[in-house]
C-alpha cells in the first residue's frame, strides 16, 4: 500500500502532509515517558511486518496489522508510523519522501479510527472473535479506501486503477482479519496491560 515518489499530485503531497502532520503533533501531545517504548516496539514490529509478504496467486500481499497497532497505541499511532514509513524510505527505498505523509494518512488513520470505534464500544454487538477479526479487516478496507481515493485525486488515469486496488485488497483484508484475531486472544493472554485501556 506504500504509494513511490512521483505518483501524486503537488496538491495532493502537500494536503496530505499537512493533514499528517496535524496528526503526528497531536501524537506527540499525548505521547507519555512510559508510552515512549511501546510506540518505538510497535513501530519496530510495523517496519518488520511490512516485509512479510504472502503470495496469492500471481501477486503477493503483506502485512500491515494497523489494526493491532491501532488499539493499543491509540493517538500515538501516527508517531509510530511516521517512524516506521521513514526508515522504510531513507533506508530501503520502500515508498517515498514526497508520498509520506499520504503513506502515513493511509496507514495511520484507520488504525486510529478503529481505536476510536473500540474505544467507545461501536462493535460491541459483535460477537467477541468477529469483533477482534473485524478490527484487522476494517482497518485494511479503510486503508484501501483512502488509497483509492487518494490516487483518484491526484490524477484523472488512475481512476481505473483506484477500483482495481480495491478488489485486488479483499484478499488482504481476510488474512489481515485473521491475523488480528489470533493476535489480540494471544495478547490478552500474554500481555493483557496493553489492551487494558480498552477492556479488551
Amino acid at each position: 500500500m506504500h504509494i513511490s515518489d512521483g505518483i501524486l499530485s503537488s496538491e495532493v503531497i502537500i494536503s496530505t502532509s499537512i493533514i499528517s502532520l496535524g496528526f503526528v503533533l497531536y501524537s506527540l501531545r499525548n505521547l507519555k515517558n512510559r508510552s515512549i517504548a511501546i510506540v518505538s516496539a510497535m513501530s519496530a514490529i510495523f517496519f518488520i511486518a511490512s516485509f512479510i509478504h504472502i503470495p496469492l496467486g500471481p501477486t503477493q500481499i503483506h502485512l500491515v496489522i494497523i489494526g493491532v497497532l491501532g488499539i493499543i497505541l491509540g493517538p500515538t499511532i501516527f508517531l509510530a508510523i511516521l517512524i516506521a514509513l521513514l526508515l522504510q524510505a531513507t533506508l530501503l527505498g520502500y515508498g517515498g519522501l514526497t508520498s509520506l505523509g499520504a503513506n502515513v494518512f493511509i496507514m495511520a488513520f484507520p488504525g486510529y479510527l478503529i481505536y476510536l470505534l473500540v474505544k467507545n464500544k461501536v462493535l460491541d454487538f459483535l460477537p467477541i472473535k468477529i469483533r477482534y477479526f473485524s478490527i484487522g479487516f476494517l482497518t485494511v478496507f479503510l486503508a484501501t479506501i483512502l488509497l483509492a481515493l487518494i490516487l483518484a485525486l491526484s490524477k484523472q488515469e488512475y481512476l481505473y486503477a483506484s477500483y482495481t486496488i480495491i478488489f485486488a485488497n479483499i484478499p488482504a483484508m481476510i488474512i489481515e482479519g485473521l491475523i488480528t484475531l489470533f493476535l489480540i486472544n494471544y495478547l490478552k493472554k500474554a500481555l493483557p496491560e496493553l489492551l487494558k485501556e480498552l477492556s479488551l
